[in-house]
């Protein structure tokens, strides 16, 4: 993956984390894989990434959850929750739009 992506992950999913505080939204996994689910289809259908980098890019923003909690999720369960965002094929907009309309 280039480091243009990545850095758009890492931009996308820091949004996220300023949006839901700022809503008061609790930090909890099944808001996030909502979120990471919808994002990585996005990109995927948007072809931003290509399907072969769907799971590097689960994998990144799974990790940057963990860290958020702690690093308190195994690596097994790490791998796990990425295979299931990507294996989700939700687009859920109303959870997006409010993350591209940020600066």
């Amino acid at each position: 993956m280039t480091n243009e992506k990545q850095e758009m992950i890492v931009n996308d999913f820091e949004k996220f984390m300023r949006y839901a505080l700022q809503q008061n939204t609790p930090y909890t996994i099944d808001t996030f894989i909502t979120f990471s689910t919808s994002l990585v289809n996005f990109y995927t259908g948007s072809k931003l990434i290509t399907k072969g980098e769907r799971q590097q890019v689960a994998l990144e923003l799974t990790k940057r959850f963990n860290a958020g909690v702690g690093n308190i999720i195994t690596t097994d369960d790490i791998m796990e929750i990425a295979n299931l965002i990507i294996s989700d094929p939700t687009l859920d907009y109303s959870i997006l739009n409010p993350i591209f309309g940020q600066s």
